[in-house]
């Protein structure tokens, strides 16, 4: 029996830039993005992402708050200002505030660590479709 050979495009992937300033948690966060079959890209700090020219590429940033240099808050304004795309903000430290400054920057979701994984997920693959 003869199949018919797949011709439709392959499917794109979903990359999800990791911006994390701390080793463990940016590979954990790595992690869950693989569990659920996305790539990612990672990055030190938000001047690294900047830096690499890779922004075009990512489909959503995952970002931490309190970085060195440029912090994510501010990551946001210029991901928004840019190339407007989802971003995630993860905290350890929320401030009073933070939620409105957040939402101002274009921040879809704000999460306070430590967070739930699933609700992580869940924003993923809401953002993928």
């Amino acid at each position: 029996m003869d199949c018919a050979a797949d011709t439709s495009p392959p499917a794109k992937k979903t990359v999800i830039g990791i911006v994390e300033d701390d080793e463990d948690v940016r590979v954990a966060l790595e992690a869950l993005v693989a569990s659920i079959g996305f790539t990612s890209e990672m990055f030190e700090t938000a001047g690294a992402l900047l830096a690499s020219g890779r922004l075009n590429e990512l489909d959503c940033v995952v970002t931490d708050l309190q970085m060195p240099g440029m912090n994510g808050l501010s990551l946001a304004r210029h991901i928004q200002r840019t190339r407007p795309l989802p971003v995630i903000l993860i905290t350890a430290f929320p401030a009073i505030g933070l939620d409105k400054q957040a939402a101002a920057a274009g921040v879809r979701c704000l999460l306070r660590k430590p967070f739930d994984p699933l609700a992580l997920i869940d924003e993923l693959e809401s953002i993928a479709g």
